[in-house]
């Protein structure tokens, strides 16, 4: 008796809070990506590169204005020049005024069946190391990501005081694969250490300066299987490509959680496009 006059005091708490909060608000699903803007562009939400189009959107371009866009599920590009109103239906755009688009296959074509999602980054995490108050050094790669490189670079931000920093990796028995005093901001394995796919590796580098502060920062990466390294040679774009192809590259190295290697693009892609925020957040990452 006990329990039914509980489970009904919930199920009251329950419909009192749905008839405060009201219902819940219908959720739109993406069906297109951003990949280039220029011009005038508007919608009812701000436009620019990377932003997700919901189906049903409605987009206009005032004259000059260019927009590139990657419909997710087909990945196939769709290029609008202004003055123009588009409509994003679920399966491809409609224009309700002003020139057809230029429709061409997915840029990821090339590897087969390959599509992108929308870029979401989450910050990296970072290996917290004793129970003692520390300082962080910025770590610059490796850090919660996985690499195309079999023998990467270690890279970190420099303290002032300029220190000897000490470096260690281990694998992911807790095993020390290697350690080392350092006095640059990077480190490059010996030859003798090899690295191998499947495993998570945490590397870890710390300093202590003149007036006895110590800093340490530690973080987990790995190496990617073989057939991702091999796609991701196949897909890269060719020096020169169009703006639309990078983004569309490097959300499908975001996606395979090939975070270093898509910050270069970002970090290209905001010097050619300074006022995105979004690349610049991306590349700052």
């Amino acid at each position: 008796m006990a329990h039914f006059k509980l489970s009904r005091c919930v199920g009251i708490l329950m419909v009192a809070f749905a008839s405060v909060l009201g219902p819940a608000p219908a959720m739109s699903q993406s069906i297109a990506l951003i990949t280039d803007i220029s011009g005038r562009v508007s919608g009812t939400a701000p436009v620019s590169i990377l932003s997700e189009i919901a189906a049903e959107a409605r987009i206009q371009l005032e004259a000059g204005a260019r927009l590139v866009a990657i419909y997710l599920k087909s990945g196939d590009e769709y290029t609008f020049t202004g003055p123009a109103q588009v409509q994003f239906r679920a399966a491809e755009p409609q224009v309700t005024s002003g020139a057809q688009p230029r429709k061409k296959a997915s840029p990821l074509g090339k590897a087969g069946n390959v599509t992108i999602r929308p870029v979401n980054v989450a910050q990296a995490a970072f290996v917290m190391r004793g129970s003692r108050p520390t300082a962080r050094i910025k770590l610059l790669t490796l850090s919660g990501t996985k690499t195309l490189e079999m023998a990467p670079d270690f890279r970190w931000q420099e303290i002032e005081s300029r220190p000897r920093y000490r470096f260690e990796i281990t694998d992911d028995t807790g095993k020390s694969l290697h350690e080392s005093e350092v006095t640059e901001t990077s480190f490059k394995l010996p030859a003798s250490v090899r690295l191998q796919e499947g495993v998570t590796y945490t590397w870890e580098v710390s300093a202590r300066t003149p007036d006895g502060r110590r800093y340490v920062s530690a973080s987990d990466f790995s190496i990617a299987p073989a057939e991702v390294r091999a796609q991701a040679e196949t897909l890269r774009p060719a020096a020169g490509a169009p703006v639309s192809d990078r983004v569309a590259y490097a959300a499908w190295l975001e996606q395979m959680e090939l975070r270093d290697e898509a910050r270069k693009y970002w970090k290209a892609l905001a010097a050619e496009r300074p006022d995105d925020t979004r690349l610049k957040e991306l590349a700052q990452e």
